[in-house]
């Protein structure tokens, strides 16, 4: 049986380290092997990239491991679309 992943935030990394967690956020900034989130709390988490995902939305979901000093290494990403939690007339 595979256990839980945590859906965290910026504010929840410390009691997570060294866990394989979820964050799901808008995309600040995407350069080559990093990327950079603002989670639901308005903080941001380094992701850094594993170079086979196909990041193509405004906001995503990241599964990874929280690394000691608070990144996420990623191990899968899915797009969320670019209108998540706004309201569409």
């Amino acid at each position: 049986m595979n256990k839980p992943t945590p859906r965290i935030n910026s504010k929840l990394r410390e009691k997570y380290a060294g866990r394989t967690v979820r964050i799901i956020g808008k995309v600040t900034s995407y350069s080559g092997e990093t990327a950079v989130l603002e989670t639901t709390d308005h903080g941001q988490i380094l992701i850094k990239l594993n170079g086979e995902g196909r990041w193509g939305s405004d906001y995503v979901e990241v599964i990874g491991k929280l690394e000691s000093d608070y990144s996420v290494s990623e191990f899968s990403t899915s797009n969320l679309g670019n209108n998540i939690g706004k309201v569409i007339k």
